[in-house]
């Protein structure tokens, strides 16, 4: 349905691959063996990095009452004891993977400041991705789990398990939240002709005046639709990539 809708909006074929994870996709981007890619935050400010400023955000979802952007959290079985961080310290807290935003970076860089680095302060291994993480709080695998959400869980992991039927709210509960991170983009490559770059903004852009159930899906939740994002909304995920990226070196 999205593609036969892509197709007459933009008199151009697509082709739609699904990927297990970010590294393909952002290698593929760079490689120009794709053009346009829906990316979190931080995988975005990587790819940017690694091709040298070749691509940007073109829009993002919008949240229903019109704010925009997302939190990391951090989730424990509804039945458990852990009430607090403090709690949580020396068990075992999964990350997703060290090229997602909420599941990675945004802990990683928050823990840093507070003085309870993750690899220090928990055990934390990592979990493959955001459904694997908190499916494994709530098998027992992990006592806590890092992944995203937004505002009365509109968009993000939450949600989209929910939908699923992956996960019953009430099965957990956020003990702790991030700062608000900017919306994952849809991320297009520069070199497309000027003119393609518009009709893929204004085709996002209207999807939602088209067929309101196809642009919730495109933004994996309950969305007022795509608006039209740049670069320097993701100036301080950016920052924050550049400083883990001289971390890891140090190390």
């Amino acid at each position: 349905e999205f593609i036969k809708h892509a197709e007459r909006e933009t008199g151009v074929k697509w082709e739609l691959y699904t990927a297990t994870d970010y590294s393909g996709v952002m290698n593929a981007l760079i490689a120009g063996q794709i053009h346009l890619s829906w990316l979190s935050g931080f995988s975005y400010c990587q790819t940017y990095m690694d091709s040298k400023g070749g691509v940007e955000p073109l829009v993002a979802a919008q949240e229903p009452d019109g704010s925009m952007g997302y939190n990391a959290v951090i989730v424990v079985k509804a039945d458990s004891p852990y009430k607090t961080i403090e709690d949580l310290k020396g068990k075992i807290v999964a990350r997703t993977d060290p090229l997602s935003g909420s599941g990675y970076l945004i802990p990683t860089a928050a823990f840093r400041a507070m003085g309870k680095p993750v690899d220090e302060y928990f055990q934390s291994p990592l979990s493959g991705g955001h459904p694997q993480g908190v499916l494994g709080v709530l098998k027992g695998t992990y006592d806590a789990a890092f992944t995203w959400t937004s505002k009365d869980d509109n968009i993000g992991n939450l949600r989209a398990m929910m939908n699923k039927g992956l996960l019953k709210r009430e099965e957990i509960r956020v003990i702790w939240t991030s700062p608000p991170l900017p919306s994952p983009p849809v991320v297009i490559r520069k070199d497309l002709p000027i003119e393609m770059r518009a009709d893929l903004e204004k085709f996002f852009v209207r999807l939602k005046d088209h067929d309101m159930k196809l642009a919730e899906s495109v933004a994996q939740g309950k969305t007022n639709g795509m608006i039209r994002v740049y670069h320097e909304d993701y100036g301080l995920m950016c920052q924050a990539a550049d400083d883990e990226r001289a971390a890891r070196k140090k190390r």
